[in-house]
């Protein structure tokens, strides 16, 4: 620690503080090197720590449309929605399905502009709104009391006053 006692004030001002700067100690050269190249592995390995095995853990994609069997049939008179409620959405128009109607408002399944697994929710008088998720093999999307899982998908629990409204389909009053 450096106190005002260890530096002399009055004789570098006289003497123009020629001493200043000047390394008492010299150190190799090799050292120096030897502590850039043990921190540019360290950063190395903190780089590929934090990049982990996360890309091989990620569940892979599927077809949005295998995973309902609501999405795999032909769109009918009742599953279409009107574009101006899709629009600005970014769901396909002709993947719409309907699933249920809640005082909330009608419920459809779809797929997204990107893929995804989604859940649109057309109020009466209101704007509609939409919510996705990846379409991957367990996948499952709720909102506006209605939860949508895919085949083998997780259901919601009963306790939490979820029913079975159809395949797939559960909604909570």
């Amino acid at each position: 620690m450096t106190t005002i006692d260890d530096v002399d004030l009055f004789g570098d001002a006289f003497a123009g503080f020629r001493s200043v700067g000047v390394a008492r100690h010299r150190h190799r050269g090799w050292l120096s090197a030897l502590a850039l190249l043990v921190a540019a592995g360290m950063v190395a390995f903190a780089f590929v720590w934090a990049r982990g095995d996360g890309a091989a853990a990620a569940p892979e994609r599927v077809d949005a449309h295998t995973l309902l069997a609501v999405l795999a049939g032909e769109q009918v008179h009742a599953d279409v929605v009107a574009s101006s409620d899709l629009e600005g959405l970014g769901v396909r128009s002709a993947s719409t399905r309907f699933l249920v109607e809640t005082p909330t408002g009608a419920h459809y399944a779809a797929v997204g502009t990107t893929g995804d697994l989604c859940l649109l929710t057309v109020p009466s008088g209101a704007l509609p709104s939409v919510a996705c998720v990846a379409a991957v093999e367990d996948a499952n999307v709720a909102a506006q009391g209605v939860w949508v899982s895919a085949d083998g998908g997780p259901a919601p629990a009963a306790d939490e006053g979820w029913r079975e409204a159809g395949p797939n389909l559960w909604v909570r009053d």
